[in-house]
């Protein structure tokens, strides 16, 4: 049966409207219109404006204005996350208030948002590396637009509480040179490891004190000055390196070899669907330009495996075991990506300017933050409950919708309507 929206959830009204105080009366009802929107059509092939206002039955919910609203709506992409951070992280101080736990997890990770080869026109659109081989449109790279996330897991409560759009020097450097003649803001080049400093420090005051701080990061943000950030903070961090990080005056790829005395720790990782063995070895020693001492590990498939992966954490108090168990909730942050592109259409904009493709993703992380927090909300009366898998909550506001469209094609027919004015109602030509 058609998903139609006749009108908007409750639950999602009391969630999103709080945050949008600062836009207007028509402003709000664009923005609630699009988020349910994308909350009711998961399955559509491309979520573009016209596609997603086709389900909408409720004023306002015309395409063009839609467009407009992104294009020349005068309002702050920016203030509309923060509202949104803010409201994750408080939640996330109640729970582990009621729950007491202790152990918090922040992920950062970044991402392509692929579009077509030919695609030149949108200005967040440019070629980046791209390591997943499936995806490479020239040699190893990609056209795209690339962002960066925060997620926080405590317990079982997983949210993205964090993001940034990021552009390349040369993008910010030629949108700067297009905006010479007009009254547009120019823009500031920031690197990957600045935008995810960035959304540390802004979340830091609002994590709870209590709690122990991981920050798990891959290789990509493995330096000196990221390290020595997370550091100043008081929190600790667990990262995958490469094989020439030096630790102790000598490279990784030679402490195999070199702890040829060392017993050999079997680890064994489990995912959802398997497990696998490794054999590890532990090295404790000091990084250049690290003020404390670091543990580096150097895992095999096998013993005979000439390509390891390795691994730092500033926590020594932590085995083996611990830290490739610590560093594996980094796949949720992977999970968040599959969802933002393939469920709510992250990559789906077809919008020029960068400032419109910043307040779709704005509205984008808005409707996977009311499915995340809709999911913990449990929490907050029974700290022991038991929290549904993503896919149940997102199936539970859809079914929703569906009881509202039934009882609406009800009240239609009762007030006896005929078969083709209802149809007309529904399903305008």
């Amino acid at each position: 049966m058609p998903l139609w929206i006749v009108s908007h959830s409750e639950a999602l009204c009391n969630f999103l409207l709080p945050l949008l105080v600062e836009l207007n009366g028509s402003q709000q009802r664009h923005a609630l219109n699009l988020v349910s929107a994308l909350l009711v059509c998961t399955r559509l092939k491309h979520r573009t404006l016209a596609a997603l206002t086709r389900v909408l039955r409720v004023p306002h919910a015309d395409h063009f204005a839609c467009a407009d609203f992104f294009r020349g709506s005068a309002w702050s992409a920016e203030r509309v996350q923060q509202a949104v951070m803010l409201l994750l992280l408080q939640t996330v101080a109640v729970i582990q208030r009621l729950t007491g736990w202790r152990l918090l997890f922040l992920s950062i990770d970044d991402a392509l948002a692929p579009k077509d080869v030919a695609t030149t026109a949108l200005e967040a659109v440019t070629f980046h590396h791209d390591h997943v081989e499936q995806r490479r449109q020239r040699k190893h790279y990609t056209n795209a637009s690339r962002y960066v996330t925060l997620h926080l897991q405590l317990g079982s409560v997983q949210l993205t509480v964090a993001w940034r759009l990021y552009l390349s020097r040369k993008q910010v450097q030629r949108l700067n040179r297009a905006r010479r003649e007009t009254d547009q803001p120019r823009l500031t080049y920031h690197s990957l490891v600045e935008l995810a400093e960035a959304m540390l420090d802004e979340i830091a005051p609002h994590l709870p004190k209590a709690c122990r701080v991981y920050v798990l990061f891959d290789s990509w943000y493995d330096g000196h000055h990221l390290e020595r950030f997370i550091h100043s903070h008081g929190w600790h961090w667990i990262c995958a390196t490469k094989s020439n990080r030096v630790v102790h005056d000598r490279s990784l790829s030679q402490w195999w070899t070199h702890l040829g005395h060392q017993r050999i720790t079997p680890v064994v990782v489990r995912s959802a669907t398997r497990f696998r063995r490794y054999a590890t070895r532990r090295v404790e020693g000091r990084l250049r330009r690290y003020p404390e001492p670091v543990v580096a590990i150097i895992s095999k498939r096998a013993r005979r495996d000439w390509h390891p992966a390795y691994f730092l954490c500033s926590d020594t108090t932590l085995s083996v075991r611990t830290i490739l168990k610590y560093y594996g909730y980094r796949w949720q942050a992977e999970v968040d990506n599959w969802y933002l592109k393939e469920r709510f259409g992250l990559a789906d904009y077809r919008l020029q300017s960068y400032e419109a493709i910043l307040r779709w993703h704005t509205l984008v992380f808005a409707a996977y933050a009311f499915v995340q927090y809709r999911r913990v909300v449990p929490l907050l009366s029974n700290p022991k409950a038991t929290l549904p898998e993503l896919p149940e909550v997102l199936a539970t506001h859809q079914h929703e919708h569906l009881r509202q469209t039934v009882c609406y094609i009800a009240a239609l027919a009762r007030r006896g309507l005929s078969d083709a004015k209802i149809l007309a109602d529904l399903m305008p030509t």
